[in-house]
C-alpha cells in the first residue's frame, strides 16, 4: 500500500464500518441501517470523501476495512473495503487515487494500519473521515490506546484533521443534507448509538476497552 503514496500527497483516510445486503449486492448502509452496535449511516463517509476529494481532485483516498463484523457472512475477496471502492468509483472518483486496506476489523484495528504507514511514509497531510458520532472515540482512541504513538503525535501537531461527513455534506450540500442530518441526529435509534459511543469513550480512558 505504501509504495503508491507520495509523502506529498494529502491522503483521506476513510474510515470503514458496516454493510448490508441489498439484493445480492453488498453496500454501505443508510442512517436507517447499522451494525451490531445500531444504527450508521456509513454511506455518507462515501460521499463525504467523494465531494472532498472533487473539491481538491489529486487527492489520494484509502478506503479502510477488512471484512469486520462479517467475516462468517462475506463471500471470497469481499471487504469493505472493496465496497467502499467500487462506490467511490461509481461517483466519479478515479480508480488509481483510490487504495485499499483490507486488514483491519474494527476501528482500534483501522488506526493500526494508519499508524503502521506513518511509519513507512512521513505524510505531510492526512485527513480521517468518519461520522460524527464516532469521531470522538477515534480521538479518544489515539490519545489513549497503545500502539498509536504516531498518530497521537501528530495529531498534538494538527498534522492530522478529523472531518465528519455530516460538516462536509452540509458545507457542499446544503439544501440536500441539512434538514436529514438534523433530523436523524434528534432520533431515538441516532441517541442510542451515541449512547454506547460515550461508554465506549469512558472504557477506553479507563483502559478496559477491548481494543483487539
Amino acid at each position: 500500500m505504501a509504495e503508491r503514496i507520495k509523502q506529498d500527497k494529502t491522503v483521506i483516510f476513510l474510515m470503514g464500518g458496516g454493510l448490508v445486503n441489498d439484493a445480492g449486492v453488498w453496500r454501505t448502509t443508510n442512517y436507517d441501517e447499522g451494525d451490531n452496535f445500531g444504527v450508521s449511516g456509513d454511506r455518507l463517509r462515501v460521499i463525504a470523501a467523494g465531494l472532498l476529494y472533487k473539491d481538491k481532485p489529486g487527492q489520494l483516498i484509502i478506503a479502510s476495512g477488512g471484512k469486520g463484523q462479517l467475516k462468517n457472512i462475506l463471500p471470497g475477496k469481499i471487504t469493505v473495503a472493496s465496497v467502499i471502492k467500487d462506490e467511490l468509483i461509481k461517483i466519479g472518483i478515479p480508480a488509481k487515487n483510490i487504495i485499499k486496506e483490507e486488514k483491519s476489523g474494527n476501528t482500534y484495528q483501522q488506526l493500526k494500519e494508519l499508524n503502521k504507514l506513518l511509519k513507512k511514509r512521513n505524510l505531510k497531510n492526512i485527513i480521517i473521515i468518519s461520522n460524527k458520532y464516532h469521531l470522538s472515540r477515534v480521538k479518544t482512541m489515539i490519545k489513549y490506546a497503545g500502539g498509536l504513538r504516531l498518530l497521537k503525535k501528530r495529531l498534538v501537531l494538527s498534522r492530522i484533521k478529523m472531518k465528519s461527513a455530516e460538516s462536509l455534506v452540509i458545507k457542499y450540500e446544503p439544501r440536500l443534507w441539512r434538514k436529514i442530518i438534523n433530523d436523524v441526529y434528534k432520533s431515538e435509534a441516532m441517541k442510542k448509538r451515541i449512547k454506547l459511543e460515550r461508554q465506549g469513550i469512558k472504557q477506553i480512558k479507563k483502559g478496559v476497552y477491548r481494543l483487539i
